[in-house]
């Protein structure tokens, strides 16, 4: 998700710095491997984790924008995509060059332009007229990248985890007290004392937004293996440079690979894989956070309900973030408001912040499988539901500008 340093992240992350052995760049503390396997056509958890183990382990390197790390999970994904018989839909193949901020010489003066890429797959519809249009899915396949400073695995999560505990487990509080700090250090200083430490630099980012990347990827599959495509086509992206300001999607949206105008709605994925109880207050093994179906569309936000509702065990949709002038202001700070702004109906799904968002310990051993496999299912229903229906979701609520700025 967007990077833009919200509620107890930032403090807890640079007290963590404080209280933990750092290092020049290490290995980092390795996820635990998931054995090799092959994949079934269905969508199961057995193979999300397979993927995420794979998406975000070590040698990714916490897949920053345009990295050496970023492009070998491209080229996962891309692999994937290929041995499934995905149809490419970039302008080179799959791929889709995107500008990332220029670089200057130390004098200041413009010396050239870093660049990383989008890739984009279709689906095409079985309808002869309704394949022209696009029901589109997108998550991020950035993070973060890696520290040149390495810290203790253990007592960072440690750490995170008392003082996520601190402030109620809530988005929206502040950072723990003075006082709250002193005693999570004391704790902390414990720990250190009873077990070696575990050097970890890198951002595995394995939620965010590995969990999106994989779930898209197993949606890819299930569509590209079933004997029945749905009558519009799936337009499929993966963004990238979300975490540097949703860099990637604001290009593709404005310079598409596909006519623009024949996107009918897009579903974004980003953060999927955890919303305990335990993660988030509030939270529990149905918690699924919607921001945005309705603000352009009341028929779209019907269809994610009627499509929840259908589901053996229905979701807890859960809209609290989603109110005008939330100070979050999540619904701006993803690939889907670049879709939003061009006046396509948008639903945005994700299991809210944790404490170990943006950290060196967002790594696939703690994300939800089981949970994470049925919002993953519920969303490639909701994508063969809207990609059948005889009409395009009707957008009735005001079109934004779409050279306008964002605000929730």
């Amino acid at each position: 998700m967007f990077s833009r340093l919200t509620l107890a992240s930032a403090p807890l992350a640079l007290c963590c710095l404080s209280l933990v052995a750092c290092a020049q760049q290490g290995n980092g503390a390795r996820s635990p491997a998931a054995p090799t396997r092959s994949y079934s056509p269905a969508i199961t958890e057995a193979d999300l984790r397979q993927r995420l183990f794979i998406y975000a382990d070590d040698s990714m390197q916490g897949r920053d924008a345009g990295s050496v790390g970023h492009e070998k999970a491209l080229s996962y994904i891309v692999s994937e995509l290929t041995r499934l018989g995905v149809k490419p839909a970039g302008e080179n193949g799959y791929y889709q060059r995107v500008p990332l901020v220029p670089r200057r010489a130390p004098a200041g003066e413009r010396v050239d332009t870093s660049w990383s890429r989008n890739v984009v797959a279709v689906i095409e519809g079985s309808d002869p007229t309704l394949k022209a249009e696009y029901v589109a899915l997108g998550a991020h396949s950035d993070h973060v990248g890696f520290s040149r400073r390495a810290v203790d695995h253990d007592s960072m999560r440690a750490f995170l985890r008392a003082g996520w505990e601190a402030i109620g487990r809530d988005a929206n509080a502040r950072g723990p007290s003075p006082d709250q700090l002193a005693a999570i250090r004391v704790n902390v200083d414990s720990l250190r004392k009873i077990r070696p430490a575990r050097l970890d630099s890198i951002n595995n980012g394995a939620d965010d937004d590995g969990s999106g990347s994989m779930a898209l990827l197993e949606i890819a599959e299930a569509f590209a293996t079933s004997g029945s495509k749905p009558k519009r086509s799936l337009l499929l992206v993966w963004h990238t440079a979300e975490e540097k300001g949703l860099v990637g999607a604001a290009w593709f949206m404005d310079h598409p690979t596909v006519d623009r105008n024949k996107i009918v709605a897009q579903i974004n994925i980003d953060m999927i894989g955890r919303g305990s109880a335990r993660d988030v207050k509030g939270g529990g093994d149905d918690f699924l956070t919607v921001l945005g179906p309705k603000r352009l569309s009341s028929q779209f936000d019907r269809w994610v309900r009627e499509v929840n509702d259908q589901q053996p065990r229905p979701l807890k949709l859960d809209y609290d973030f989603d109110g005008d002038g939330h100070p979050q202001q999540f619904y701006c700070r993803s690939d889907h408001y670049h879709y939003a702004r061009y006046g396509i109906p948008i639903a945005f799904f994700f299991t809210s912040i944790h404490e170990d968002y943006h950290q060196v310990t967002d790594e696939p051993q703690y994300i939800e499988y089981p949970k994470y496999t049925r919002i993953t299912q519920y969303l490639h229903e909701l994508a063969a539901f809207t990609a059948n229906q005889p009409q395009a979701p009707i957008v009735d609520k005001p079109k934004p500008d779409p050279a306008g700025t964002c605000r929730q």
